[in-house]
């Protein structure tokens, strides 16, 4: 079969074109690397291509380098990477991943940028599970990584390694606070988030900016909870009872409306604002938001320092509690090259991110000072990040506890949305928003079961 011309900056043409020009095969009988290190040169010199998918671009990747390193440490194999989208969506990446994969394209390595997402894919056989290839190596993937947002599944099996760990975090204007007279929070909760977005509040600039995203900005108090964090407990029944919902939509609310401290929803939608804009050219001083934004700055330059808070909690003596989301790398189940597929996805989820040096890794063996500092040195401002906050909210608390979702779980959230677009547009109360949303969740679980 024709060989991927490898690229960068695969556009969908491109994509379209590979379909039909197929991808490398080849057998590999490599052995798994030890403790998520490089070996060298497999067991069998033959050369093997693997074909890596993502929607990462080169900018927020830095692909080119990485790939030269495990190449140069692994002289028979070749990554073909293939940038779906230049854009950096990974709604739009997932469009052309499914096609892909319907036309029966061979990948062999995948990238998803959440549990749900993997969760979805892995439902419909794309992925190898990994737990084989975990006992083959005498890893305990647990002690290996920070497995909480990439779960295994009812079955205890795992289809996916950590990459970049987000743990949600308020990021902050620091020199917005400096003006207001308010400190860097480092215990607080919804209702000093609240206070704090009024004070922040002035002329041309909103205190709080919540974005459009239903699974983190309509769903917050649930994100503060030590568990049963979604729309869907673990065994599948609705989770829409929980206080913590209407909380959550009361919240946003009374920011928006109430107080005017956060930008209304209406001018979101209508004028396709976006959280990094909003921020980074000062309009709002507070976004709750993943860590992913310690770097992934969208083309925007910081010229203030940017100072990070925990997640607040709903309660004061609450204990804290630290919500995540990972991007994971999963192998193709249709893969020909799974054993070369494994050592090079080992090798990524750990001394690659360190030197792709984009993201906090979910890897454990990292000293996390180090890699806040070296992360902040590849920024336009390094001197912008505050490093001290950063180090205490991703050190402060317990992990969240969470499970794989559902396949459907995308579902569930566009038809919880649809009715809190209605309440936040002012067409509907918060108790028909709730009741409507209830029973439209439990008619998409119907439906799936």
């Amino acid at each position: 079969m024709t060989s991927m011309k490898k690229s960068l900056h695969l556009t969908w043409m491109a994509a379209l074109t590979l379909v039909v020009a197929g991808c490398g095969g080849g057998d590999n009988e490599g052995n798994a690397p030890a403790e998520g290190e490089a070996n060298g040169a497999t067991e069998s010199e033959e050369q093997v291509e693997l074909n890596l998918y993502t929607w990462i671009n080169e900018e927020n990747g830095n692909w080119q380098a990485t790939i030269e390193a495990y190449e140069e440490a692994n002289p028979n194999v070749t990554i073909n990477m293939n940038t779906l989208v230049e854009n950096m969506d990974a709604r739009d990446y997932y469009q052309q991943l499914d096609l892909l994969a319907s036309s029966g394209e061979e990948l062999d390595l995948i990238m998803l940028s959440s549990s749900q997402d993997l969760s979805r894919r892995a439902s419909l056989g794309m992925f190898a599970p990994l737990n084989e290839y975990f006992e083959e190596e005498g890893i305990d993937i647990d002690e290996e990584y920070n497995m909480g947002a990439t779960p295994s599944d009812d079955e205890g099996n795992y289809f996916g390694l950590p990459m970049k760990y987000n743990t949600y975090l308020v990021m902050m204007n620091k020199d917005h606070l400096d003006e207001a007279g308010l400190e860097i929070p480092t215990d607080w909760t919804w209702d000093d988030y609240r206070e704090y977005a009024s004070a922040l509040t002035e002329d041309g600039r909103y205190g709080s900016y919540f974005h459009t995203w239903d699974t983190i900005w309509n769903v917050t108090y649930l994100l503060s909870k030590e568990s049963n964090n979604l729309l869907i407990q673990e065994d599948g029944s609705s989770n829409m009872e929980d206080p913590a919902i209407e909380a959550s939509l009361q919240l946003r609310y009374d920011l928006e409306q109430v107080d005017q401290s956060s930008e209304p929803f209406a001018n979101v939608i209508s004028q396709d604002l976006n959280y990094r804009q909003q921020f980074f050219q000062g309009s709002a001083s507070m976004v709750p938001i993943p860590s992913f934004m310690v770097t992934e700055w969208g083309g925007h330059s910081a010229e203030f320092p940017i100072a990070w808070a925990p997640w607040p909690k709903e309660n004061a003596d609450d204990p804290q509690y630290r919500y995540a989301s990972s991007d994971s790398i999963a192998i193709g189940n249709q893969s020909e090259n799974k054993e070369a597929a494994y050592e090079f996805i080992r090798w990524m989820s750990t001394e690659g991110m360190l030197e792709q040096n984009k993201s906090i890794p979910a890897w454990r063996q990292t000293d996390l000072e180090e890699v806040v500092t070296n992360l902040a040195s590849t920024t336009d401002n390094p001197e912008a990040i505050h490093i001290e906050s950063l180090l205490h909210v991703l050190e402060t608390g317990e992990e969240s506890e969470q499970f794989l979702p559902p396949s459907y779980m995308g579902e569930v959230y566009s038809a919880y949305g649809t009715e809190v677009q209605r309440y936040l547009l002012g067409d509907q109360d918060i108790e028909t928003t709730l009741e409507n949303a209830t029973q439209e969740v439990q008619r998409t679980i119907d439906a799936n079961n």
